[in-house]
């Protein structure tokens, strides 16, 4: 049985320790994911205060909104005029990262734990962490390269990667996904399948946010335009995933989402020429007011259903080192090709930090397969990436700035210029010499 007022006072201590632990943030530099996951892993496998069972009921729901809010949220995060730039360079480093983080992750894991991955399944796992998410990259780098007068380069840079780096891992993720569940129907049927759940995903998410960018900037005065817009993304996912088989849902509300954000410049490559009204930073500050209870009791779910062992604890612990190094020599080769500086080299290499994106990708197998029909434990998704996640935001919060500061104070202090203090007086070195 249900009982209402537990679950009323862990939604209130989780609003309270989430807010709370974005206050530390600053001070601690540890995200409030660790914190949320941390507390949900306490009160269930640790302590059993709550059962997994309990949770049974709505998981589906919680599951369903947070998949949309998160790809609508990924939508609205990019600035299609901010990657005109530095596109190619970002691109570059977002795909090359990419491919190998999910090459090396996914071999390994297919090596090491044959009867636990598949082919498909480890590199399905390699795709989910292959990629970074924005969210805290602009604080973490910003306490970085503070006091650094090129600091603003290497921000920008890694904030542009993870926007494109995104979208790409989301739709590899489906697609794999989606080669897993046409396992039977061969590569010119499963090709063909993608294929049509890609363009029926983009058709319809692009078109909805034309229509929709349209109907925001006539309404733009009135209150709750942005509930509306919620409203709107729900029967938009439904019949994306109805349309297409399953699989476009995330992919159509991205595109809505993008669609909304950069109504002008879309209106204008399409040759429609259409103002933008639609009060972007509002829409913003409210999705991010939803999104905050909406994530804190995603993770602290995350951990109350957790199944922590010693083997997945061990394999997280490995992908994460595997991340880390295939990270530092990523980077290295495409900053040679690209001509990245020392400080945009120093950044890139130290940072590449896993968070929300991870986990809620970690539960897509969850989603599409319920009944473990086309994978055998849909849940060692879940149990492996969140150790590589708390992994990758404690060494990026602690090891990689001290290591980040060190490696940019050393290039400051070489490159400052030499003063007449420095120089030796005349004869001082003949003097000394002599002596």
């Amino acid at each position: 049985m249900i009982n209402a007022e537990q679950i009323l006072l862990l939604a209130s201590f989780t609003i309270i320790l989430a807010y709370i632990a974005g206050i530390f943030y600053n001070r601690t530099r540890i995200p409030d994911i660790v914190w949320l996951l941390g507390f949900g892993i306490l009160m269930g496998p640790i302590l059993g205060f709550f059962d997994e069972s309990l949770f049974g009921g709505i998981f589906e729901l919680m599951l369903l909104v947070v998949v949309i809010m998160f790809s609508f949220s990924t939508g609205i995060s990019i600035n299609a005029q901010e990657l005109l730039g530095n596109t190619w360079r970002a691109m570059g480093l977002a795909v090359a990262s990419f491919l190998s983080i999910t090459l090396v992750a996914g071999g390994s894991l297919r090596l090491l734990a044959p009867e636990t991955f598949s082919h498909v399944d480890a590199f399905l796992l390699g795709a989910m962490v292959a990629g970074m998410r924005g969210v805290s990259v602009s604080s973490l780098v910003s306490s970085i390269s503070g006091g650094f007068k090129d600091g603003g380069d290497s921000m920008a840079l890694l904030q542009l990667e993870s926007t494109l780096g995104d979208p790409i891992r989301v739709v590899a993720v489906l697609t794999l996904i989606e080669m897993a569940t046409l396992t039977g129907a061969g590569p010119r049927t499963a090709a063909r399948d993608i294929l049509f759940v890609s363009l029926t995903a983009v058709t319809l998410g692009a078109g909805v946010g034309l229509i929709w960018g349209e109907t925001l900037s006539r309404l733009r005065d009135r209150p709750l335009n942005y509930m509306m817009t919620i409203a709107a993304l729900f029967p938009v996912y439904v019949f994306a995933e109805w349309v297409s088989g399953g699989g476009g849902g995330p992919i159509s509300v991205f595109l809505v989402g993008f669609t909304l954000m950069n109504f002008g410049f879309v209106t204008r490559s399409l040759g429609l020429g259409r103002r933008a009204r639609i009060d972007r930073r509002k829409l913003r500050d409210y999705h991010d007011e939803l999104t905050f209870l909406i994530k804190a009791l995603f993770f602290v779910y995350l951990g109350l259903v957790m199944t922590p062992s010693v083997e997945s604890f061990m394999m997280g612990l490995m992908v994460s080192a595997l991340i880390i190094v295939v990270r530092f020599v990523v980077v290295t080769v495409v900053g040679k090709i690209h001509g990245f500086g020392d400080r945009e080299l120093i950044v890139t290499r130290l940072i590449f930090i896993q968070g929300a994106g991870t986990l809620v990708l970690s539960q897509f197998p969850v989603k599409y397969d319920p009944t473990g029909l086309f994978f055998s434990d849909p849940d060692v998704f879940t149990n492996i990436c969140i150790p590589i996640v708390l992994v990758s935001l404690i060494y990026n919060s602690t090891v990689s700035p001290f290591l980040a500061k060190r490696q940019l104070n050393s290039i400051s202090r070489e490159a400052l210029p030499k003063t007449e203090d420095d120089e030796p007086e005349e004869g001082e070195d003949a003097g000394n010499r002599v002596t």
